[in-house]
């Protein structure tokens, strides 16, 4: 993901620590239309088993690096009733990610469904059969 030349830091995404999976759920959220926090959030939270993800200061935080970072842009809602809100779109670069993000997703599911066959393996041949654990 690194481009030629630019070596790690802040140009590079690929030295990024991973916070949880919250990165790639915002992105492919973004991916599916323009939102607002709230809206996002809630999103979020209807993530089975990743109920937690949508700390607010965390959602926060990930999308103005993401701004930062050229993944996404963002602009005021006046349009609606009550307050602006600020409203976030992904951008080609984050599109790239997001893609770069299922690559790594799909290999580490590859590694760990190996993992387990192994394991499976090596667990079945040592586990004593049913007929041995009933003498014992």
């Amino acid at each position: 993901m690194c481009n030629e030349g630019q070596g790690r830091g802040r140009g590079c995404r690929c030295s990024r620590q991973v916070r949880g999976f919250i990165q790639p759920q915002l992105l492919l959220r973004l991916a599916q239309k323009a939102n607002h926090g709230y809206e996002l959030m809630d999103a979020l939270r209807s993530v089975k088993g990743d109920e937690n993800l949508a700390d607010p200061g965390m959602l926060y935080r990930t999308l103005r690096q993401f701004e930062e970072d050229g993944l996404v842009t963002s602009s005021w809602d006046t349009d609606g009733h009550g307050p602006a809100r600020r409203v976030y779109q992904i951008t080609d670069a984050g599109r790239e990610y997001l893609e770069w993000w299922a690559a790594d997703i799909r290999k580490t599911r590859a590694q760990l469904d190996q993992f387990l066959t192994e394991y499976e393996s090596v667990v079945a041949t040592r586990l004593p059969s049913p007929q041995k654990r009933k003498r014992g």
